[in-house]
């Protein structure tokens, strides 16, 4: 029977080495799963915040994602060290990939990330931090703000120093130097198409299986113009990073060419159940951009 998603080898011959920033709830999980199919056993997890682990892993693997993980009972940063600029040396001739998304809705996503999560973290050090009951109460930290700027940057969500425009900039330098590309979520499919032709990598049939959505329905999460106003102020830089990171983009992908029709799939699809039980075959699905 054949494999609807089947691994690529990493013996198919010599691929640059590929880092992926995964920013949380920027759809970066349903990117981490393209990435596995594609690139197999090469495919490796950093769930560290040393900087000479990270050099082991990214020589022993041809794909290294970098998040946020839970070891033991705090919350490992991935970027903490490794984006300090006297590590970028290691990023030399290595394809960098990192996703953004609205910042209004990233905020939103990640509240509802949090209380998802609550019973995960109730019992670490974590909880406190992270774990508020209500989107007011969620608002009253500033820790929350910017988190995707703090990611690339590899500051700690729990680090109470207000972000300024000095580290905007900072950011900007970051992604100019290591040449990042830029993927947008808002964007999916075109930043699929970027990553495919800048690795000339293939994802396997052009299906994409859309996981960690967020399973709270959207009339629950209907937020006022005075709220969503609200965050927009709080995270004005990680709006500015968000523009910029928009156009670098456009540059990114001008020469790319037309995007091809990628096929979206819930993971919790019926037909993908199906579609993985009778294995290749062209499937007609609707669209949808992986947010979560």
């Amino acid at each position: 029977m054949l494999r609807l998603f089947p691994f690529s080898s990493a013996r198919r011959g010599q691929r640059s080495k590929v880092v992926f920033l995964h920013v949380p709830k920027t759809g970066g999980t349903t990117f981490s799963r393209v990435l596995q199919r594609i690139y197999g056993d090469s495919y490796g997890f950093f769930d560290d915040d040393a900087a000479d682990v990270f050099a082991r892993d990214l020589e022993a693997y041809g794909c290294t994602e970098v998040h946020a993980t839970l070891k033991g009972d705090q919350l490992v940063w991935g970027t903490k060290n490794i984006m300090q600029e006297s590590n970028w040396r290691l990023f030399d001739g290595v394809k960098v990939f990192v996703m953004f998304r609205e910042p209004v809705a990233h905020y939103i996503s990640n509240f509802y990330h949090s209380k998802k999560f609550k019973k995960t973290l109730e019992r670490t050090a974590a909880f406190q931090q992270f774990c508020p009951d209500t989107l007011d109460e969620y608002l009253e930290s500033p820790r929350n703000n910017s988190l995707q700027m703090k990611f690339l940057l590899g500051i700690e969500p729990g680090d109470d120093r207000a972000l300024t425009d000095a580290d905007l900039e900072h950011a900007k330098l970051l992604i100019s130097t290591l040449g990042i590309k830029v993927g947008i979520l808002e964007r999916y499919s075109e930043s699929l198409h970027l990553f495919e032709n800048v690795t000339g990598a293939k994802i396997s049939h052009g299906i994409v299986v859309v996981r960690n959505k967020n399973q709270v329905p959207q009339a629950e999460r209907v937020i006022d113009d005075a709220t969503r106003q609200r965050i927009r102020i709080m995270n004005a830089l990680d709006q500015q990073l968000y523009d910029y990171a928009a156009k670098v983009f456009e540059d990114q992908i001008a020469g790319c060419g037309p995007c091809p029709r990628y096929r979206y799939l819930s993971e919790h699809s019926p037909v993908r159940r199906l579609a993985s039980r009778f294995g290749k075959f062209w499937l007609s699905t609707r669209y949808e951009i992986p947010s979560s």
